[in-house]
C-alpha cells in the first residue's frame, strides 16, 4: 500500500497527511508549495513539486501508487475569476481521473467534495440524493468535478466521495474572523430566524475519510460527513462565547440593515475586502442555513462524529490563542474588567 494526498498543505490535507504518517503505508504528497509542504516532508511524506492541473507532475506522483486521496481544491474567496475554480475542480478532477486509468495500480480513490454542491438546504436536512443546487462558482465547480467522478464509479472505478460539512478545529483560519467577532463582542445573528449550520470537528472529519479510503463498503458511494446534530449560527456562537469566556451575543441585526452594510462591504477595493464587518458572501454564510442528513455514514460504514460541539470549539480556541491569534485568557478578562 502507497499512499498519494492531494490538497496535503490545506487544513484538512494537513491533518489526512499526520494521520496517514502515524501508520505503516508510505505517504507522498502532491503539493504546488514546497516551503509549505516542508513541515509534512520533515515528518515523513515524499514530496512530488507540482500542481493537479500539471499532467506529467499527477503522473510522477501516482508512479506506484494504490491509494488516492484527492483534496485539492480553492475555498471560495469573492472576485476570483470561475476559470480559477474550473481549472482546479473540474480540469485537474478530469486530468487526475485519466492519469489514474492509465497508471493502473490504484485500489481506491477518496475523492473530496463539499456538502455546498447542494447550496442552501432550509431547515430541513438533506440527504446525499438532493438535487444539486449550488450557489457561486466554487459550489458549481465541485458539483462538475463530483459528476466527473460519480460517472467513473459508474464505469466500475473504486472510488468514494465525501462531502465535508463545516469542517473546524486546530488549524483552521477560515472561521477565525468569527471567532473573533464573537470575542470582541461584535456580532448578532442577523434577523430573528435561525440559521442552521453543521459542524464537524476536524480529527473526527478526518477518521471519515481515512475510513473510506479503506473500508470496502465505501466503493461507489457518496456520505456526507458532519456532526451528529446540527446547530443554529446563534447555537454555535454561543458555545464560542463559552469557550472564550465572554457575555453570549444578545440581540439581533435587523435584516435590511445587514443587506446595506453587505453591499456597502462589497463596494470596497478587494484588498480591503476582509477588513469589511460584512459583505454578501458573509451575509450568504450568516442567513442560509446548511444542514444535511448523516444517517447514510452511520447506517453502511458505522460511522458518526465524536466530538461534542463545546469540547471541540474548546480545543480550537486553546489552538487560536497558542497561536496569537485571539487574546490570552488574562489579557481578555483585563479587557472585560476595563470594558465595565
Amino acid at each position: 500500500m502507497r499512499v498519494l494526498i492531494t490538497g496535503a498543505t490545506g487544513f484538512l490535507g494537513e491533518s489526512l497527511t499526520r494521520r496517514l504518517l502515524a501508520g505503516p503505508a508510505p505517504v507522498r504528497i502532491l503539493a504546488r508549495n514546497a516551503s509549505a509542504a516542508r513541515p509534512l516532508v520533515e515528518a515523513g511524506a515524499e514530496l512530488v513539486p507540482g500542481d493537479i492541473t500539471n499532467r506529467a507532475a499527477v503522473q510522477r506522483a501516482l508512479d506506484g501508487v494504490t491509494h488516492v486521496y484527492h483534496l485539492a481544491g480553492k475555498l471560495f474567496i469573492p472576485g476570483v475569476p470561475a476559470s480559477e475554480y474550473q481549472a482546479i475542480h473540474v480540469e485537474g478532477v478530469r486530468l487526475l481521473l485519466d492519469s489514474i486509468r492509465e497508471a493502473g495500480t490504484i485500489e481506491r480513490v477518496v475523492h473530496c467534495s463539499t456538502t455546498g454542491v447542494l447550496g442552501v438546504t432550509g431547515d430541513q436536512p438533506a440527504d446525499e440524493l438532493a438535487p444539486y443546487r449550488p450557489t457561486n462558482a466554487y459550489e458549481a465547480t465541485k458539483m462538475e468535478g463530483e459528476r466527473l467522478v460519480r460517472a467513473s464509479i459508474a464505469t466500475g472505478f473504486p472510488a468514494a466521495i465525501v462531502r465535508p460539512g463545516l469542517v473546524y478545529g486546530p488549524g483552521d483560519l477560515h472561521l477565525l474572523g468569527f471567532f473573533r467577532s464573537i470575542e470582541r463582542g461584535l456580532f448578532r445573528p442577523i434577523g430573528r430566524a435561525p440559521t442552521w449550520v453543521h459542524p464537524i470537528y476536524i480529527e473526527d472529519m478526518t477518521s471519515a475519510i481515512v475510513q473510506c479510503g479503506t473500508d470496502p463498503r465505501a466503493v461507489g458511494e457518496i456520505f456526507h460527513i458532519a456532526g451528529r446534530e446540527p446547530a443554529t449560527l446563534a447555537e454555535l456562537a454561543t458555545t464560542i462565547a463559552q469557550a472564550l469566556g465572554v457575555p453570549p451575543p444578545r440581540g439581533h441585526i435587523p435584516m435590511a440593515a445587514a443587506a446595506a452594510v453587505a453591499y456597502a462591504g462589497d463596494l470596497l477595493p478587494a484588498s480591503l475586502r476582509p477588513m469589511a464587518p460584512l459583505t454578501r458572501s458573509r451575509m450568504d454564510f450568516l442567513t442560509h442555513s446548511r444542514r444535511y442528513n448523516v444517517s447514510k455514514a452511520q447506517r453502511v460504514l458505522g460511522y458518526s462524529a465524536d466530538t461534542p460541539l463545546p469540547e471541540g470549539v474548546a480545543r480550537a480556541t486553546a489552538w487560536y490563542r497558542q497561536e496569537g491569534y485571539l487574546q490570552p485568557q488574562r489579557a481578555l478578562a483585563g479587557a472585560l474588567a476595563s470594558a465595565r
